[in-house]
């Protein structure tokens, strides 16, 4: 008998453990909702975190693409200026350079007048985007825009010429066609004084 009170008292004792234990599982218990919640915060502040990283790195990008446009506007005005096409029968070395008469014929004859005002925006829309402060400025933009818009399909007409004229190709017209351009930006312009 004192075998079975023993086994009767250790079985009271495992029942009451259970019963003590049952209520701590409970209260530790999570909810699956609870679980997404957690889990979905953790989520978003790691994609803060990552999308900050980005961010910071696409800052660095801009400042370096900054810096590279400014060295590639300063390489292209130098090459610009220094490209040896001044044509002494279309220009005139006056302060500025102007289009002598044979240059007017020209800039009309090539085809360029027309295909000009039929996109002046577009040599316009370069211009603007150079920002030019003074005439200076002006000039060399106008010129740029020659090289930069060669490629439309409105300016297929010079590469048909520069076919057809060995002795004439883009460094030796431009600043031809520049100056026309030139002049007609500062007409549309006249708040641009110096």
């Amino acid at each position: 008998m004192a075998t079975s009170n023993i086994l009767t008292s250790s079985t009271m004792q495992s029942s009451q453990q259970v019963t003590q234990a049952v209520p701590a599982v409970q209260a530790f218990s999570v909810s699956f909702f609870d679980v997404i919640t957690t889990i979905g915060v953790v989520s978003l502040i790691a994609g803060f975190i990552y999308i900050g990283r980005k961010l910071q790195v696409l800052d660095g990008l801009v400042k370096t693409s900054e810096k590279i446009k400014t060295n590639v506007k300063v390489v292209c005005d130098f090459l610009i200026k220094n490209q040896g096409g001044f044509n002494h029968t279309e220009l005139q070395a006056y302060s500025p350079v102007q289009l002598t008469d044979a240059g007017k014929k020209f800039v009309e004859t090539i085809g360029f007048l027309s295909a000009f005002n039929d996109h002046r925006d577009d040599f316009f829309s370069f211009i603007d985007s150079e920002h030019p402060k003074v005439k200076y400025d002006v000039e060399t933009s106008a010129t740029k825009s020659i090289y930069a818009l060669y490629d439309r399909e409105y300016m297929n007409f010079l590469k048909q010429f520069f076919y057809n004229n060995p002795t004439r190709n883009l460094p030796n017209t431009a600043q031809t066609l520049g100056t026309h351009v030139r002049d007609e930006y500062l007409k549309a312009h006249p708040e641009i004084t110096q």
